[in-house]
């Protein structure tokens, strides 16, 4: 696998990665192209060539954004600034939310298990004591 432009194969701003297997059996490599110095309308100058053992023709696919398929997440080119478009912020204030959810539904089951419902007994001996009917207290 290799890129070429306008006919010729590039060696320069190519980077050949590591033939690595699938969990079917079979293998992908990658063949980076730094597209930084590659102005829009020479896209359609670039092609990336795969040639396979066996295979009479060369399969040639040519350089085209919206069919980029990358790794990170969205089709198109990683921006310059490496950011990958993943809601990183988004992520961690679900998190958060959910974090203090839960510690606030903890709290209030912890209250209820110590007020649970019942009254506390009172602890003071002032109450009087109760007279029998019939009978004026004294013996």
């Amino acid at each position: 696998m290799f890129w070429r432009k306008d006919g010729e194969q590039l060696h320069e701003n190519v980077e050949h990665g590591e033939i690595v297997p699938n969990h079917d059996g079979s293998f992908q490599m990658s063949v980076d192209l730094d597209l930084q110095s590659v102005t829009a309308e020479d896209w359609k100058n670039y092609e990336c060539v795969f040639q396979l053992y066996g295979v009479k023709n060369d399969i040639v696919t040519k350089l085209d954004k919206t069919a980029i398929r990358t790794n990170w997440g969205k089709p198109g080119i990683r921006s310059d600034d490496g950011s990958s478009g993943f809601p990183v912020g988004a992520v961690i204030g679900v998190v958060a939310v959910l974090l203090v959810l839960v510690v606030c539904i903890g709290g209030y089951v912890l209250w209820k298990r110590r007020n649970n419902g019942f009254k506390r007994a009172s602890t003071s001996d002032t109450s009087s004591e109760e007279e029998v009917p019939g009978t004026d207290g004294h013996q």
